[in-house]
């Protein structure tokens, strides 16, 4: 459970966009055209700037790729730098008359060459296209080790809703469930029959659609982690299950009823992260909950888990301080790990990172007692996270210019920010370690490193006929401390 005194309650948040600008003056956010960086270096490293554009990438830095519309993007990338956009595309309409329902859809990954251009040696003229149960979508990609792709996918057969009294119904008339794949591709871009059955693992069969998310360990064995939730009970729990690196069933690992050697943590699971150790981190926290104060946000409950088993060894609530908007994990070089969020007080929202030894423990070392705090402009919201080598951190974010962003029209400015290991501001981004980049009418949407050290920055803009299209710009990265 929560700590005591989090009672949730419905409240309305004064605005703080005249608070957080003032913040951000005094703060000194340095603000710079689109592709630029501060020119000031950051400890032991004067000069480099990370944000210099590579104009041999795309058209001048820049890679393009229709998405069509409806859209989704999910970004993965190889170690020789080849991208790998893992999206979704509707087949056929649900079938009418409904009141709802899932089309035919099926998910497609999409690689881009180490030039910015489509890779037509994969898949089929540059796409890998399957299909699991009909009415499929892509959530994640990644590359293992020996090459082959894994794409995590949410799969259900194709249904109708008719009327909202009823449940979804196939065209056999029955209901289903879904289920929670993982596949397997070559590296030519076809289904891998040695993994799993015939390129498709089975990971979780719900009968509720879930937040679901995957991670490789070192030995590439995929992790997989959901939520077991019931919000209107107010019950939140999650649920890890592990497959071996060929996409079998790692039985051990999943036995569910094992004896917990710390208290097993009662909220949602949203993010995993496994770590050298071979232990693994998981983190959630309670959904569509919101706080009288603030303060009273109990945060992520974060739990390590066992690497033989998924037995808790522990489990604990941290707070930021604030109400907590988003986050996600990444493992840091000290061997523990590190967590960015936004978080918001009652006027302003920040840039929260915090660290963490491999326990699960804070690292009170870091920062103001473990938490290193980055003023952000108004309607900021975090889109990746990355660790260096050396023990830097880099966040990758979007500030909608608009009250009410979306779609058409929109104009974002990107946000990156960076921290040395101990917390203190990389002024390679400026004094205050942020740079915010031009306004643009492209969403920033993720920012992937490449095995040269390089950085690439993904957006989504629409075209005239208002199609998504995804952009590519790939900087300099680390690899400026070494031209």
């Amino acid at each position: 459970m929560p700590p005591a005194g989090t009672r949730p309650t419905v409240v309305l948040l004064r605005s703080r966009t005249a608070a957080l600008a003032a913040a951000m003056a005094t703060a000194g956010v340095a603000l710079t055209a689109c592709g630029g960086g501060s020119n000031a270096g950051g400890a032991g490293d004067a000069g480099a700037d990370p944000l210099k554009v590579d104009t041999t990438y795309g058209a001048s830095g820049t890679a393009t790729l229709p998405l069509g519309t409806p859209w989704s993007a999910t970004l993965g990338i190889q170690p020789d730098g080849k991208v790998l956009v893992a999206h979704t595309r509707v087949i056929a309409p649900i079938p009418s008359p409904n009141a709802g329902g899932l089309p035919t859809q099926q998910p497609v990954i999409t690689r881009l060459s180490t030039d910015g251009g489509i890779d037509r040696a994969f898949g089929q003229n540059g796409e890998a296209r399957f299909t699991v149960k009909g009415s499929d979508s892509a959530v994640s990609v990644q590359p293992q080790a020996n090459g082959r792709i894994l794409m995590v996918v949410m799969a259900h057969e194709p249904c109708t809703i008719r009327s909202f009294q009823e449940q979804c119904l196939t065209a056999s008339g029955a209901t289903d469930t879904w289920h929670y794949t993982v596949a397997g591709l070559t590296p030519a871009g076809v289904l891998d029959s040695s993994f799993g059955a015939q390129g498709i693992a089975e990971g979780f069969r719900v009968p509720l659609m879930y937040p679901l998310s995957m991670a490789l360990q070192a030995d590439q064995k995929p992790v997989l982690l959901t939520s077991s939730d019931l919000v209107s009970m107010q019950v939140f729990g999650r649920r890890v299950r592990r497959l071996s690196a060929d996409g079998s069933p790692d039985v051990a690992f999943n036995q569910e009823h094992v004896e917990q050697t710390a208290p097993p943590c009662a909220a949602s699971g949203h993010a995993i992260l496994p770590l050298p150790t071979g232990s693994i981190i998981t983190a959630g926290a309670l959904g569509s909950r919101v706080y009288e104060t603030p303060t009273a946000d109990p945060g992520l409950c974060i739990a390590v888990h066992a690497g033989g088993t998924q037995a808790q060894t522990f489990g604990g609530w941290f707070s930021f301080g604030e109400t907590l908007k988003e986050y996600q994990l990444q493992p840091h070089a000290d061997g523990g790990f590190a967590i960015a969020a936004r978080t918001c007080g009652a006027d302003i929202c920040r840039l929260s990172i915090a660290r963490f030894r491999a326990d699960g423990t804070v690292n009170p070392s870091f920062g103001d007692k473990g938490i290193a705090r980055v003023a952000v402009p108004a309607q900021y919201s975090l889109k990746s996270f990355f660790t260096q080598p050396d023990g830097a951190m880099v966040t990758f974010g979007a500030a909608a210019e608009d009250p009410v962003p979306s779609g058409p029209g929109s104009r974002y400015r990107a946000v990156w920010a960076g921290l040395n290991a101990d917390g203190s501001p990389d002024t390679r981004f400026g004094a205050q370690g942020v740079t915010v980049q031009a306004v643009a009418d492209a969403e920033p949407l993720a920012a992937l490193t490449d095995g040269a050290g390089r950085w690439l920055a993904a957006s989504t803009a629409w075209d005239a006929a208002g199609n998504a299209v995804l952009k590519i710009e790939r900087t300099a990265g680390t690899s400026a401390r070494n031209p």
